[in-house]
């Protein structure tokens, strides 16, 4: 949850989203979790934590976990929880995902779910996971992605004006050219579909009147390629119902020294 526009976007929904059964406990977070394969002796890291969903559901199975986020409104939701759970192996700590105040070889476990669309520099928080990441150890990301080349513009114009945190969501193919580039092994992946009511998903980002009629009409002049690739839904008027946001799940591991 990256730049100063993220950060303000998301203090300002914290306590949505601390709340929202889509981020708490949605179907990417156990495929998440399974891939992580969590152990006892594992110090983990969890990247653009936000409310902390993720390191709560990894905490029952490591020794220590850090959340890391830009956004102090989404941490205080997480520490909140963490007091009233009783977790004493949870920390948050206020950073960014693009420079992580954590020493070399930190970490046994790296994840991220839900959060590097946001991200400006994905090479630079690639290059940041691989340092603090000890060598032969995994890192699991779930994001969502663009099904394809063809409906990228169409879904970037979707998702931006929605929330203008947004930077951009790739297609697997591009996370894996960034993967090799970063020099990690890509294990494994999952593909896991939400479907995302309308109204539900324009509230979550707090989107005015004005803006909401517009995502309406983005979704009424969309192609037939794009409804069907985006899984738009509509209702007998015609007005947008739902979508389709497919996430991908992947577990990477890191390599030995370059």
């Amino acid at each position: 949850m990256e730049t100063t526009s993220s950060s303000e976007q998301f203090n300002k929904q914290a306590a949505l989203y601390a709340t929202s059964t889509v981020h708490r406990s949605g179907p990417s977070l156990p495929v998440l979790v399974e891939m992580a394969e969590p152990e006892p002796a594992d110090v983990a890291l969890d990247v653009a934590t936000g409310t902390g969903n993720t390191a709560f559901a990894l905490a029952p199975h490591v020794g220590r976990i850090i959340g890391l986020d830009i956004a102090s409104g989404m941490l205080q939701q997480a520490r909140n929880r963490a007091r009233e759970e009783k977790l004493n192996n949870i920390e948050f700590k206020e950073g960014s995902a693009e420079e992580f105040p954590f020493a070399d070889g930190s970490f046994s476990l790296v994840v991220s779910r839900h959060a590097p669309h946001h991200f400006r520099n994905l090479e630079k928080f690639l290059d940041e996971v691989r340092r603090v990441l000890q060598p032969g150890q995994r890192f699991v990301l779930a994001d969502q992605i663009s099904p394809s080349a063809g409906v990228s513009d169409w879904l970037e114009k979707w998702e931006q004006v929605r929330d203008p945190s947004h930077f951009r969501q790739r297609t697997v193919s591009q996370w894996r050219e960034l993967a090799e580039a970063a020099d990690f092994c890509w294990v494994r992946e999952q593909m896991v579909p939400y479907e995302l009511p309308f109204e539900w998903w324009v509230k979550q980002a707090g989107c005015e009147a004005e803006t909401v009629d517009y995502l309406r009409r983005h979704a009424a002049a969309a192609d037939a390629e794009t409804r069907h690739e985006v899984g738009l839904k509509f209702d007998p008027a015609g007005s947008v119902k739902s979508f389709i946001e497919m996430m991908l799940v992947v577990r990477l591991e890191r390599r030995s020294e370059k």
